[in-house]
């Protein structure tokens, strides 16, 4: 009651065939997996650069202004010391006219 040689070959032929639809079901999973690690790592990667983009904006946003800061700075620099400042000081922050001025004092 031995089997014949095409019942071996189908037999082995089912068996191969077994072992080789396993081999496409972890190649297939491998590959879902693959794909699912490298999508997630695009996210990530495209989240994180939106967060240094906007703070990349924020920061050239501040550098500007402490560049007009600068500006205004070297400008007052340039200005104190001279008479005209030191008249404008005298006259805005102590009050003190020049003799011969008349001075008219409203209500606000």
């Amino acid at each position: 009651m031995s089997k014949s040689k095409s019942e071996k070959k189908r037999s082995n032929y089912r068996n191969s065939e077994g072992g080789s639809s396993a081999m496409r079901v972890i190649a297939v999973l491998f590959f879902i997996i693959l794909f699912a690690v490298g999508a997630s790592m695009y996210v990530n990667q495209n989240s994180a650069l939106t967060r240094v983009t906007l703070r990349s904006e924020t920061l050239a946003e501040k550098k500007a202004e402490a560049n007009m800061a600068n500006e205004d700075a070297k400008t007052l620099q340039k200005k104190v010391g001279t008479d005209t400042f030191i008249e404008e000081m005298a006259r805005n922050q102590l009050g003190m006219v020049k003799s011969g001025e008349t001075v008219f004092e409203t209500e606000n």
